[in-house]
Formats: structure tokens, sequence, C-alpha cells
């Protein structure tokens, strides 16, 4: 994606062999190389879409010159294939429902103590399902300021409209993995882990 300092290239999109319950780091870049999100989870298990971890209430999510402790319990969905990750939330009081990213370089790598980090690099789009506002597209306006500034290739700028709008129609369509059956199967799965630990 980009040749500069930042998001480490050529990750396995997938990890080998993560450890239940093992530390998880989401690290997230933009294009031009700067800091933007980090946000840690409990690793709960793959399946058909890709890498569950939980983000339990109360966990720190920071990124330069902001932070703030997670208000519930959600999910990140890092997938087997795709230029997104998903983050979706357990708390009908949250006005957010799911949140997808739309991110490229995603990899994944090892750290000390049986700890993972997933690199990615922010592409600005988001689509979200809102209990407020139904299912949009936001942040077009930063996807165009950025798109000029920071030099985005034409082959992604549509590679990443595209999928914006086949993930639109996903969550409108509440096809899984963003149906409520689905969250509450890995949930579950989360709750159990913390009850074990």
């Amino acid at each position: 994606m980009s040749a500069k300092p930042g998001c480490p290239e050529h990750l396995p999109r997938n990890p080998q062999a993560v450890a239940v319950g093992a530390l998880v780091v989401a690290r997230a870049w933009k294009y031009d190389a700067s800091p933007h999100w980090v946000v840690p989870g409990l690793y709960l298990g793959s399946d058909d879409y890709g890498h569950w971890v939980h983000q339990p209430a109360g966990s720190l999510v920071s990124r330069p010159g902001t932070a703030h402790l997670a208000a519930c319990d959600a999910l990140c969905l890092f997938p087997s294939e795709g230029q997104w990750i998903a983050t979706l939330y357990d708390d009908p009081d949250e006005d957010f429902d799911v949140y997808i990213d739309l991110a490229g370089g995603i990899g994944w790598q090892q750290m000390k103590r049986g700890a993972w980090e997933v690199n990615s690099i922010d592409l600005d789009l988001d689509v979200i399902r809102s209990h407020s506002r139904g299912t949009f597209l936001d942040d077009e306006d930063e996807f165009e300021q950025h798109r000029l500034e920071m030099g985005y290739p034409e082959a992604l700028q549509r590679s990443i409209r595209a999928e914006s709008r086949r993930l639109l129609d996903a969550v409108r369509a509440d096809a899984a993995p963003f149906t409520a059956e689905h969250r509450r199967h890995w949930l579950e799965r989360a709750r159990t882990l913390q009850r074990v630990g």
C-alpha cells in the first residue's frame, strides 16, 4: 500500500495458531503513514468470515491526541479477505450497531508473550448501521480530501468505493456476519472465556 514507514507491509492476512484469549492489538495507520487508532482485545477464534476479537467494556482506545474507555462490549471482525474491518456493538443504548472501516494492508504479526498485532491502513470511508440514522456511508468528504492530499492510486479508489457499496448492501440486507444471531454466538463465546478466566 504505502512505501513510507508506518503500517508494516507484506504481513500474512491470516495468523497461524492464535491462542483463544490471547491479546490482540489492532493498530490502524493512515495512508500517509501517520498513526491512527489503537484498539486492544482478546482473541475468540475464527469462522468462515474471519477472525473475531472481543473488546471488553472499559478497554482503552486511543489515537494521537485523544483516548477513551470503551463504553460497552464489542466484537471486532478481521475478515479473511476484503478491504474492511468491522466492529459490532453489544449495547442497545449505543447508537452504533455496526461500524465498518474500509481498510487496506491488513496483516497479522506475533508479538511477545503470545500476543498479536493486526495492522491496517484506514481508508476513511465507513459503513455504519445506526439505531437513529439507519444504514449509511460516512466520511465521504474525508475520503475525497485524503485521496487528493495523500495520493490514493486510482485503482485503490475504485476498489474501496466498490467494496463500500457491497458492504452497504450486505448490512442493509442484514446478511451474515452482521446479523444479531451471529453476534450473539461470538458474544457468548466471549462471556464463556471471561467466566473461565
